[in-house]
């Protein structure tokens, strides 16, 4: 860990040192200094060449606020400052403002479930302990029943901000989109999320079909939530269209990746769509979504991001129905090497055993039948296929399906 400390005094530091100390008991000091030396007046430095050392204990509790405090000195100077540190993040925050507000109450339900880490509020944190949260997911809820997000509002400066620093966000509402921001002073965030309201709808919600190469691919939902005057809603920009209303003819649900944010965005209620077969369910969309922002979660251990540098992973077809090609190399030094598989609740289903004796061909494969450790099919959803090589780790996910 580094601090970086301007001098905004009217003398020069000549020898400034720094010492950290902290008595959370979570936290462990290897070691407290950073050397500085000469720090002219109105300049800036990073101790990162005599860096600290700080650990967190594996118990830490997600989103752990650790208070530090960091002394400086220079001769006769000495100057402390206090300050906190997030240890871990949670995975997602369902904030649900919705006066009805049964849909974030089932994402959350749903959400934890599938084994990720968040919280629910019916108030908006404030934007610094956004932070702690990897994803948020807001629900304003459908007329006559709905929360207005307002223009110049600190909660829209405070998801706006969010979004901008890199954020990932769902929000939902029938008339956050097109009526809203125009007739009710709500915040237009049809821009951030590559949305263009196209018409302000009526009571014609459902069903809604995912679409073909995105991540709702072969979804299809009836709808039973609240439905009057939904937002008609079309992707523009970096935004790509995720649901379609089929029997009314009109855009429902849009997903935006902007490089440096990623959104989901639906004139619908999550809570209000029925679970079907196969993919077509709410944990699926759910675990869909937290995957689209880069959110991973397999059982108990959570994968931010493949190591792809050392181990390869590929699955064909996917979504399959009889059978699934798992194509698959890792480095030919590799003394221990697992693949499993796992449903969206964490429990293993299947394991495969992988030959190490013969490291000469660089690329194996399997087949996977969508059958547990017995033999016996598995229902149609979502599982985890999970390559460990030594310290490499790659995940992917797969959809059976009819």
């Amino acid at each position: 860990m580094t601090s970086t400390l301007k001098n905004i005094g009217g003398v020069d530091f000549t020898a400034l040192t720094t010492i950290i100390e902290c008595s959370d008991t979570y936290i462990t000091i290897n070691d407290n200094s950073g050397y500085f030396g000469v720090l002219p007046v109105d300049s800036t430095r990073e101790n990162t060449g005599d860096p600290y050392m700080v650990t967190a204990s594996g118990t830490t509790p997600q989103g752990h606020s650790a208070e530090f405090r960091l002394i400086t000195t220079d001769g006769s100077f000495v100057d402390t400052f206090n300050f906190n540190i997030v240890i871990g993040t949670y995975h997602y925050l369902v904030w649900n403002p919705d006066p009805t507000p049964t849909s974030g109450q089932e994402m959350h339900n749903i959400l934890t479930a599938l084994n990720y880490t968040g919280n629910y509020s019916t108030t908006l944190p404030t934007r610094a302990e956004l932070d702690i949260y990897q994803a948020v997911f807001v629900c304003v809820g459908i007329y006559s029943n709905n929360y207005i997000i307002g223009a110049s509002s600190a909660e829209a400066s405070a998801l706006v901000d969010y979004l901008n620093n890199g954020g990932r966000m769902y929000l939902e509402g029938g008339d956050v989109w097109y009526y809203d921001p125009p007739y009710q002073g709500g915040y237009n965030f049809g821009p951030l999320f590559g949305i263009n309201p196209t018409a302000d709808g009526t009571s014609d919600g459902g069903p809604f079909a995912g679409q073909t190469g995105t991540f709702t691919e072969g979804m299809d939902f009836a709808y039973a939530g609240e439905n009057a005057y939904i937002d008609h809603i079309s992707p523009i920009g970096t935004g790509f269209l995720i649901f379609y209303d089929t029997d009314n003819a009109y855009d429902a649900g849009v997903a935006n990746d902007a490089g440096t944010y990623r959104t989901v965005g639906t004139s619908f209620e999550l809570g209000g769509l029925t679970d079907g077969s196969g993919v077509s369910t709410k944990a699926a969309l759910l675990d869909s979504i937290m995957h689209f922002y880069g959110i991973f979660v397999v059982g108990i251990d959570e994968v931010s991001q493949d190591n792809v540098t050392m181990v390869r992973l590929e699955l064909c077809p996917n979504p399959f129905s009889k059978k699934m090609n798992i194509k698959f190399s890792i480095p030919v030094s590799t003394a221990r090497a697992t693949l499993k598989i796992y449903d969206a609740t964490g429990r293993l289903v299947r394991d495969f055993p992988v030959d190490l004796c013969n490291q000469n061909k660089s690329v194996k494969s399997v087949c996977w039948y969508g059958n547990d450790k017995a033999g016996c099919p598995l229902s149609n959803g979502v599982y985890f296929v999970h390559l460990d090589a030594d310290d490499y780790r790659a995940v992917r996910k797969i959809i059976l399906v009819e």
